[in-house]
């Protein structure tokens, strides 16, 4: 399951278009916590059916501000090409699981 990256020009549309559920990453390269997670979440995740997405916010500065970015990395949480929530959750395969499986029991959000 391969990051595939977004830029604040083709952002909107890239998920607009994407089925189903998707993960963006907002990161920057010099980010530790973010390789971290762009190392493990392709693994934890490789039995679900999400398609993961990387946005370098030292690139799409735009992105950070759209999003209210403070700390990184942050998640935003797609289904179907609609926004659905923020995304957190603890470093681990099983609390990825958990929080991923809640997040979309959840009602669809206001994208920030």
């Amino acid at each position: 399951m391969p990051w595939q990256a977004l830029d604040e020009f083709g952002f909107d549309a890239a998920l607009a278009a994407a089925p189903g559920v998707s993960l963006v990453m907002f990161g920057q390269p010099h980010c530790g916590a973010c390789r971290g997670w762009q190392a493990q979440l392709p693994q934890w995740l490789a039995e679900q059916a999400v398609q993961l997405w990387y946005a370098d916010v030292a690139r799409a500065q735009a992105l950070a501000h759209r999003f209210e970015l403070f700390q990184l990395p942050a998640f935003a949480l797609y289904r179907d090409g609609q926004f659905h929530a923020m995304w957190q959750s603890a470093f681990s395969a099983q609390a990825v699981r958990q929080a991923l499986a809640a997040a979309l029991a959840a009602s669809p959000q206001e994208e920030p």
